[in-house]
């Protein structure tokens, strides 16, 4: 993941354990993906619980790192408010610098 915005200069860890936080996302949307699948799963079907198990493991690690980033995006997107201005500050700043 890159330090910084490269147009508008934003830092995407401004601090140490920002993104705690975008665990709890990461949880809910896999709940939320995974869980009606189970139960889809559950009821249409002949599968054991291990079985069904295995299948929502499998799934899940699959979209592990879309659900990742996702995450991590929506919670930046919470956290830190769009400043349109913001690219006009940055440029500025990248002139003056030799």
């Amino acid at each position: 993941m890159p330090y910084a915005c490269t147009t508008c200069g934003q830092r995407y860890e401004p601090e140490p354990g920002y993104y705690f936080g975008a665990m709890f996302i990461s949880y809910g949307l896999s709940s939320m993906l995974l869980l009606p699948i189970a139960l889809i799963l559950n009821i249409y079907t002949e599968l054991s619980v291990n079985g069904i198990m295995a299948i929502i493991i499998f799934i899940g690690a699959i979209l592990f790192m879309r659900i990742l980033r996702l995450s991590r995006s929506l919670w930046i997107h919470i956290m830190i408010r769009y400043d349109p201005s913001a690219i006009n500050r940055y440029n500025a700043r990248k002139k003056k610098k030799p």
